[in-house]
């Protein structure tokens, strides 16, 4: 961007002087006229390339190398330096994004190296964008020095999987990780990552918000935190909530905590720091695969994919919150392998410091959904008490058939049979989903809707016997009339082929 609206190069300049000097004065190339203006022009382009340089190296957006560090000196930044850890972390959540999520430059994440050491800070380097559809996207991250224990004590390797916490959450965006190794660089941060830095500097600078009090829990290792004004306080209380299982049993942890929050908050607010109640839930249900020769090994892949979507989802919900057994179905349906999911039961555990096993805690039901108390946090231990996830196997009524069949027939027996097998089946079919379009609580086999199925579909003459044999064994005669011309199964009962006699008439 120019300073002026004239042109400032060097021929410009002399041409306008050369204009102004009038018809008379010779401006031939070697002139004393010529000489001087080229000798004054040199100077004033000069000079405004100078001023131009000055003015574009006062702005974040277009002051470079040395200059740019001085600028982004006002906002406490410093370029990083060779030595600084970095890597790539992978920002992804359990279901296909609905729209494009952005995730901007700077965004911070952080994990814990152990129990009572936290890792330093990481912030992005670039704009990344997870696309519709998709279930994660990868960005470049680099450390941030600063004066903090975890800066100074970093190691010089961080193992896969420990930077799992993102102190400002972005919406639409369930977990983050690092998938590979982070270590050091030999590489100075380059004009344009710094950039990035300080954008976002500016923009999650704000001291004293609700946001910015629970961003810097998060920087602590703490992975569940709520922040809000209580109802029933006067103005200038605040309450932080800490949902980590057993937090208030690690003292460097708590201190940590109390200390970032000193240093965030506004003079003059206090705040009633306290430790949620964790309820420990163990979802009870069965699962039917879409795919019915699905092996055991597959079913075992299968139920720990669904144990990880469960502890992922229960671990977004914040303490106090209302757990909605839609939104628990809904994560169970999002799986590809799943066709059925039957009525969820949850079971609740509490841990027990003294005899340091989880214990029955207090049942939670409200209607369908389950509702905690305000300093009550769920989560879900894949450890000491996983989803009971069990196979579900569909009831199978035998039908067994005695059919005749026109004389014109060519079929061969085993033809015949694999046409009946596949009209059962697709009979069988359509009570199920005619009974559940209608709401009926069972379906129904009836002589004469059977007899219609088994004559369009497999070409069956006429329907002369037909008997369905339960699970258990009961064998139930369908009649021609009477009672026994329909016979009532509970919803979702199969019909498989049995025995079938075959006569053909003459």
């Amino acid at each position: 961007m120019s300073l002026t609206s004239l042109d400032t190069s060097f021929s410009a300049i002399v041409d306008r002087l050369l204009e102004n000097l009038g018809p008379d004065i010779d401006k031939n190339a070697g002139s004393m006229a010529r000489t001087l203006a080229e000798s004054y022009g040199r100077e004033m382009a000069t000079f405004y390339a100078m001023l131009e340089l000055a003015h574009r190296s006062g702005y974040v957006d277009t002051a470079e190398g040395a200059a740019l560090d001085n600028v982004v000196a006002v906002l406490s930044i410093a370029r990083a330096r060779a030595g600084r850890l970095t890597g790539d972390v992978e920002f992804s959540r359990s279901s296909p994004a609905p729209e494009d999520i952005g995730i901007p430059s700077g965004r911070r994440v952080t994990g814990m190296l152990s129990e009572n050491a936290p890792l330093p800070a990481f912030e992005t380097l670039e704009d990344v964008v997870l696309r519709r559809g998709e279930t994660r996207v990868v960005a470049p991250v680099r450390e941030v020095q600063d004066d903090s224990d975890a800066s100074r004590n970093a190691p010089p390797t961080i193992d896969p999987g420990k930077l799992n916490v993102m102190p400002r959450p972005v919406l639409g965006i369930e977990a983050v990780t690092n998938r590979a190794p982070i270590r050091r660089t030999s590489q100075e941060e380059t004009d344009a990552n710094l950039r990035a830095r300080a954008r976002a500097s500016l923009r999650d600078g704000e001291m004293g918000t609700l946001e910015a009090i629970a961003a810097a829990v998060r920087q602590q290792g703490v992975q569940q935190v709520t922040v809000r004004e209580p109802p029933d306080a006067p103005p200038g209380i605040i309450e932080v909530l800490v949902g980590d299982p057993d937090f208030e049993h690690q003292p460097d942890g708590v201190q940590r905590v109390e200390r970032a929050i000193r240093d965030t908050k506004a003079a003059g607010i206090r705040v009633r720091l306290g430790y949620s109640r964790t309820i420990y839930l163990r979802p009870v249900f069965q699962v039917e695969p879409v795919d019915p020769d699905l092996d055991e090994a597959a079913f075992d892949r299968l139920r720990r994919e669904l144990w990880q979507a469960l502890a992922r989802f229960v671990e977004g919900v914040p303490a106090g919150e209302l757990l909605s057994r839609r939104r628990l179905e809904a994560v169970l349906f999002a799986h590809p392998a799943v066709r059925h999911v039957s009525d969820i039961t949850v079971r609740t555990y509490v841990w027990d410091a003294q005899r340091k096993a989880l214990v029955d805690g207090p049942r939670r039901e409200l209607g369908l959904d389950w509702k905690f108390q305000p300093n009550e946090k769920p989560a879900i231990d894949l450890v000491k008490a996983p989803p009971d996830i069990s196979r579900a196997r569909p009831l199978v009524y035998r039908l067994d058939l005695v059919v005749s069949l026109p004389g014109s027939d060519r079929r061969t027996p085993e033809q015949v049979r694999q046409s009946l097998r596949g009209a059962v089946e697709a009979y069988s079919s359509r009570i199920i989903t005619d009974a559940q379009a209608t709401k009926q609580p069972q379906s129904v086999v009836s002589w004469d809707s059977l007899r219609a199925a088994l004559g369009k579909e497999a070409g069956a003459e006429e329907l002369l016997f037909a008997t369905l044999t339960t699970d258990k064994g009961l064998s139930l005669t369908l009649e021609k009339t009477g009672p026994e011309a329909h016979r009532a199964m509970n919803l979702g009962v199969q019909l498989a082929l049995g025995g079938v006699e075959l006569v053909w008439l003459g």
